[in-house]
C-alpha cells in the first residue's frame, strides 16, 4: 500500500479514487479531510433516513442543505485560496440558513419544523403521471432512501469537492518534489481567475439574497391581506395598497415584479451559478478546464431542472394566471429585453408587459 505522501503527490482523479473505497488506503487516512468528509456524509445518510422515517417529515436533509457545503469547505483549509473559498461557503451558510429559519424549517426537537410543501402534493398523487407511484408508502419509502437521503447527502458533498481539489493542490506543493508540481503547472497561489470566482459567486450570493427576500415580503404581505380579508378586518394600509399591479399580483396569488420579471426562479438560476463559480476555484488551483470535482454543479443543474420543473407543475395547479406568467418571464436565462424592461421602468413594482 502506498504511502499518504505518495497518493497526495499523485495528480489523481475521481476514476483513480474509487479502488480506495473498497480497501485501506492513504484515502482512508483519518489525517485527511477526505476521509473525515466521507465518514461524515455515509453518518449522515443513515441519520437523514431514520428521522424523515419516523417523524415522517421528508425535509430532514433539507435542514444540513445550508450548512454541509461549508463544513466540508473547511474541513479543507491549507492556504490563501481554501480559507478564501471556506470564507464565502461560510456566508452561503449563514445567509441560507437564516432563510430557511424565518420560514419555519428549524424547531426543537430538530427532526420537527415544516416540511417542504411539494411534498404533500406528491404524497397525495395528484400531480399525476409518474409522480403517482410515489403516493405508495413502500415506492416512497426507497425513494426517501435513494434520492432524499443518499443523493442529496452525496451531492452536498459534491458540490464541495472543489474545496478538496484545491487541499490536495495545496499539499502537494508542502510535501511533494516541486520540480513535479511544476511540471504539473497546479498552484497553490491566487491568482486573476480566483478573483473571477469570487466576484461571481458574491454576485449569484447578492441575487439569491435579493430574489428570496422579495419572494418572502411578498408572500408575508399576501398572506396578511388573506387573514385580514377573512376576518373582517380592516384593509391594510400600505404603499401596495395605492399600486394596482401590485394588488393584482396579490390576487393572482404569486410574485411578478422585481427579480420575478426577469426569470420566474431568480434564487434557482443564483444557485446554480454560484456553485458553478465555486467549482472555478478548483480550476485555479489545478491548471485544468475539467476536473472530477466538476460533476457537483452539473448534478445540482439537474436536481433544479427536476424541482423547478416539480414547483412549476404545482404553480400552474395553484395559480390560474401562472400560464400566462410561463409565456412571458423565462425559468432561468433572462431575456435582454426583460432586462431592458425592468431598467427602464419607473417604479420597483412595475411589472414587464408581454411583448
Amino acid at each position: 500500500m502506498m504511502s499518504p505522501e505518495s497518493f497526495i503527490c499523485n495528480n489523481h482523479s475521481f476514476l483513480s479514487l474509487l479502488p480506495t473505497l473498497a480497501s485501506p488506503s492513504p484515502f482512508w487516512d483519518a489525517s485527511t479531510p477526505y476521509h473525515i468528509a466521507f465518514c461524515t456524509c455515509q453518518f449522515l445518510i443513515i441519520l437523514t433516513f431514520v428521522a424523515s422515517t419516523t417523524s415522517k417529515n421528508l425535509s430532514q436533509v433539507d435542514k444540513l442543505w445550508s450548512v454541509l457545503p461549508a463544513a466540508y469547505s473547511f474541513m479543507c483549509i491549507i492556504d490563501t485560496r481554501t480559507t478564501l473559498m471556506a470564507l464565502l461557503s461560510a456566508i452561503w451558510s449563514t445567509r441560507l440558513t437564516y432563510n430557511f429559519h424565518r420560514r419555519g424549517g428549524y424547531s426543537w426537537p430538530p427532526w420537527e419544523g415544516e416540511e417542504d410543501y411539494r411534498w404533500e402534493y406528491i404524497r397525495r398523487g395528484t400531480l399525476g403521471g409518474p409522480w403517482k407511484l410515489l403516493a405508495n408508502k413502500w415506492v416512497m419509502l426507497v425513494f426517501n432512501f435513494g434520492f432524499i437521503s443518499l443523493f442529496q447527502n452525496i451531492l452536498l458533498l459534491y458540490i464541495a469537492s472543489p474545496a478538496f481539489v484545491s487541499w490536495s493542490v495545496g499539499m502537494r506543493w508542502k510535501i511533494c518534489d516541486q520540480e513535479e508540481i511544476v511540471r504539473g503547472l497546479s498552484s497553490p497561489n491566487v491568482c486573476f481567475l480566483d478573483f473571477i470566482a469570487t466576484t461571481l459567486f458574491l454576485v449569484a450570493l447578492v441575487t439569491e439574497t435579493v430574489a428570496d427576500n422579495q419572494q418572502y415580503t411578498f408572500q408575508a404581505k399576501k398572506y396578511a391581506r388573506r387573514v385580514s380579508n377573512n376576518n373582517g378586518g380592516k384593509k391594510v394600509n400600505d404603499d401596495d395598497s395605492k399600486n394596482k399591479d401590485t394588488i393584482r399580483q396579490y390576487s393572482d396569488g404569486f410574485c411578478q415584479s422585481g427579480l420575478f420579471a426577469i426569470v420566474r426562479k431568480p434564487n434557482y438560476a443564483a444557485e446554480q451559478l454560484l456553485w458553478f463559480s465555486y467549482y472555478l476555484f478548483s480550476v485555479a488551483a489545478s491548471s485544468q478546464y475539467f476536473n472530477w470535482s466538476g460533476g457537483g454543479f452539473v448534478l445540482l443543474g439537474i436536481l433544479f431542472q427536476g424541482s423547478g420543473w416539480l414547483t412549476e407543475k404545482i404553480s400552474i395547479s395553484k395559480y390560474p394566471k401562472y400560464r400566462e406568467y410561463q409565456k412571458r418571464v423565462p425559468l432561468y436565462v433572462p431575456r435582454i429585453i426583460n432586462l431592458w424592461s425592468l431598467l427602464s421602468s419607473k417604479g420597483s413594482g412595475s411589472e414587464i408587459k408581454k411583448e
